[in-house]
């Protein structure tokens, strides 16, 4: 950990977590000044049940509510553009995201767009210019969320928006819209969180906060994540997993350290397949890759997965080789659980060669492709064994 230069770490929104947080929810707003909230939603993405207990949240507040749940997969800026309409016709003074993905990048971009007071929102591009602070921005995770919903990232229709001011001001993470319907999408989501901290936890140039923030998400995950794969109807177990997930959108916002997050990106862009799926089966060939280049990065990783005291009583030359195989047993257990429901190799996710060919040539636009092309090929027909 070098802070000879000192370092930055921005992570500008308050978590609420744990049982009845959404009835906390017009209290946060009202603090915002904000009583009149818009919700983004879907209902075939994120579920009436999903809608109506959050719209039963807001009990006997008072405050008029809108909801838009026709957010497809497919959305563009169009959609966007539709919304915004709804927005300033509804006179809404806060928007407010419920599920994961696709819905919470529609959301930002609206929020975007209200905020910077556009003529049209399809005049939107990656490169308008995001100075200052936007209008207040709730973000409720369901179990698909992939971890991005807190980043300061969002992606329409293949175009990506960057910027710190796109990340929510409050998260809320509730255990009734933590609880996946099948282990599958709770291990999809705790693969993508796991990958990319990890990644940000042995980064060279982390620092204090990032050190915090990844160790605390590894930790969570290792712990609840093959319980929750299991028993889906934990409470517990799916509130760690979905904090975690929610902490790994800011490790990713704060760390250049980012090849398995990049790779898990360009499948879900290209071929809509997870990134979980993606940087699940690429994180071994990599992590073998990084004891080879220096096994103090990797020997840190048994702190937050294996524990204190098993830290403590490894000896120093130990710990690289432990750390790879509890992350061995980890991996091969949420496998076998879930028996093929996640496939572990590029033949077994059904990617054609054709798409790959696209998936190649996106990857080669990359600095560090050629390395990037080594890891998909080596996962590209071999299981993953423990």
């Amino acid at each position: 950990m070098n802070l000879t230069n000192g370092f930055a770490f921005t992570c500008p929104f308050k978590t609420n977590s744990g049982n009845k947080a959404l009835e906390h929810l017009p209290v946060e707003l009202a603090g915002l000044n904000a009583f009149k909230p818009l919700i983004i939603t879907s209902r075939e993405l994120a579920g009436p049940k999903a809608i109506g207990t959050l719209i039963n949240a807001f009990g006997d507040s008072g405050m008029t509510i809108g909801v838009f749940d026709d957010v497809t997969e497919t959305a563009d800026l169009n959609v966007v553009e539709q919304i915004r309409e709804i927005f300033l016709k509804g006179q809404y003074d806060v928007i407010i995201a419920l599920g994961g993905g696709i819905i919470v990048d529609v959301a930002k971009i609206l929020n975007l767009a209200v905020s910077l007071k556009v003529a049209d929102a399809r005049q939107l591009s990656p490169a308008t210019a995001i100075r200052d602070p936007l209008g207040p921005f709730v973000v409720i995770p369901t179990a698909a969320a992939t971890g991005m919903e807190t980043s300061k990232y969002a992606v329409l229709s293949g175009k990506i928006f960057t910027s710190v001011h796109l990340m929510p001001g409050l998260v809320v993470l509730d255990p009734r819209l933590t609880r996946a319907k099948d282990g599958k999408t709770v291990a999809e989501a705790g693969f993508a969180a796991f990958g990319r901290t990890l990644e940000a936890y042995i980064a060279p140039d982390k620092n204090p906060f990032m050190d915090a923030y990844a160790f605390t998400a590894l930790r969570f995950i290792r712990e609840n994540l093959a319980s929750a794969v299991n028993k889906r109807c934990n409470k517990k177990e799916s509130l760690a997993v979905a904090n975690a997930v929610a902490m790994s959108g800011c490790v990713i916002s704060n760390t250049d350290q980012n090849m398995l997050h990049r790779l898990g990106q360009v499948f879900q862009n290209t071929v809509h397949v997870h990134p979980g799926i993606i940087i699940g089966m690429c994180l071994h060939p990599f992590l073998d890759d990084c004891m080879k280049k220096d096994s103090s990065r990797i020997a840190s990783l048994l702190l937050p997965l294996a524990g204190d005291d098993k830290y403590a009583a490894m000896p120093e030359a130990g710990r690289a080789g432990d750390a790879l195989r509890d992350l061995c047993e980890f991996s091969y257990e949420i496998y076998r659980s879930l028996k093929g429901k996640i496939p572990r190799t590029i033949t077994e996710a059904g990617i054609q060669q054709y798409l790959m060919k696209d998936i190649f040539d996106i990857i080669n636009q990359e600095p560090d492709g050629a390395y990037l092309r080594t890891v998909i090929d080596r996962v590209g027909g071999s299981s993953i064994k423990a």
